[in-house]
């Protein structure tokens, strides 16, 4: 819940169910949820509530007509809670709205599954930090480009490479050396950690993004030459406030048919906060993508065709808790050994992902 709450303010807060320990898994169980609303406050005439799975897109569901002589709202959901499904280990969130009459200070109310229940606490008083709106990572789209003095954008391959930049703007690149070790670049290069794609060239960007992608955005390869290559990026958020994290990934356009490039390829993107090497994750998710199996023209060589990307987005949704004020965005390439803290780095050849059209957003849910 937000720290505090304006009287005619709307917001989400989150119900969130956990097994307790040693408990079987619940699969599809079909439960009723309910609500009662604080007094002073009410679930709103157009309100809302989503189910917000870990590994797909929210799921926004049916209620049952709310009871507003008891200030209370039901709904039913397939319970999934430790059985590895996609669906498994979501949180929810639902709509409330303060009245205009209600008092000042925390308010009580009550969350319930069947017989089983938890407190709901609002607190209402003067209004809070607010968001601020829009994209909140600088150079999402890998725009800004800065290269060595007389280079340039340069063919390898058929594909239009930035080999030689100095610095990819806001973003900081390194190199995952294995055993839970993340070193940037001595010089802010990003010199061969991660390689760089001419997006107008050879993006073969989807026309249907949404928001659409602009001309001159680009593409980081974060595999780079043979690394486990990450680029990352902190940024001020609003403490108790919902973000959401999306981007899109690809898979590599370089036209060799045969192996390496038709392994998988992966990503990690996560969301984390506190001093290095005392981090805590907000967000995660591990990302893999498959030769497509499709080709496209190469932008300077007629003679060689592409992969299609095959472009997919991404999204990771989260809730900042409540005395943080800065978080730090990371895209990583896991290689074969992952990020296991015991063992070496192995990037595994030409494993790296694609990625681009990078946004963080504050949301309302």
């Amino acid at each position: 819940m937000p720290a505090c709450l304006a009287r005619e303010q709307q917001e989400f807060f989150a119900m969130d169910l956990r097994l307790t320990p040693d408990s079987a898994p619940i699969s599809g169980k079909k439960e009723m949820l309910w609500v009662e609303f604080p007094v002073g406050t009410a679930f709103p005439k157009d309100g809302k509530v989503y189910y917000h799975p870990p590994k797909k897109p929210r799921e926004e569901l049916a209620c049952l007509p709310y009871d507003a002589a008891n200030r209370r709202l039901q709904f039913d959901h397939s319970i999934h809670l430790g059985d590895q499904s996609d669906e498994a280990d979501g949180y929810y969130s639902v709509n409330v709205q303060v009245l205009p009459d209600a008092l000042e200070g925390l308010l009580w109310g009550r969350l319930g599954i069947g017989t089983a229940t938890a407190p709901l606490r609002i607190q209402v008083g003067p209004p809070g930090p607010q968001p601020v709106p829009g994209n909140l990572i600088k150079n999402g789209g890998f725009t800004d480009v800065r290269f060595r003095p007389g280079g340039d954008w340069r063919p390898l391959e058929g594909v239009l490479y930035g080999r030689e930049a100095r610095k990819l703007d806001a973003w900081t690149v390194g190199q995952y050396k294995g055993r839970g070790v993340w070193a940037a670049s001595k010089t802010g290069e990003p010199g061969r950690l991660v390689d760089l794609i001419n997006g107008d060239a050879d993006g073969q960007f989807p026309a249907a993004a949404e928001p659409p992608f602009d001309k001159g955005e680009n593409v980081v390869d974060i595999n780079g030459d043979n690394t486990c290559g990450f680029i990352e990026q902190t940024v001020d958020v609003t403490p108790g406030a919902a973000y959401e994290l999306a981007f899109h990934t690809g898979y590599h356009v370089l036209p060799n048919p045969e192996e390496p490039y038709r392994r998988p390829t992966y990503l990690r993107a996560e969301v984390r906060y506190g001093k290095p090497g005392a981090e805590t994750a907000l967000a995660w998710d591990d990302y893999v993508q498959y030769y497509t199996g499709q080709g496209a023209a190469a932008s300077h060589d007629p003679d060689k065709k592409l992969n299609a990307p095959g472009w997919r987005e991404r999204r990771l949704s989260f809730r900042v808790p409540q005395g943080v004020t800065a978080v730090t965005v990371r895209f990583a390439n896991p290689g074969r050994s992952g990020f296991d803290p015991e063992l070496d780095a192995d990037p595994d050849g030409s494993s790296g992902m694609l990625l681009a059209h990078v946004r963080l957003s504050a949301t309302t849910r």
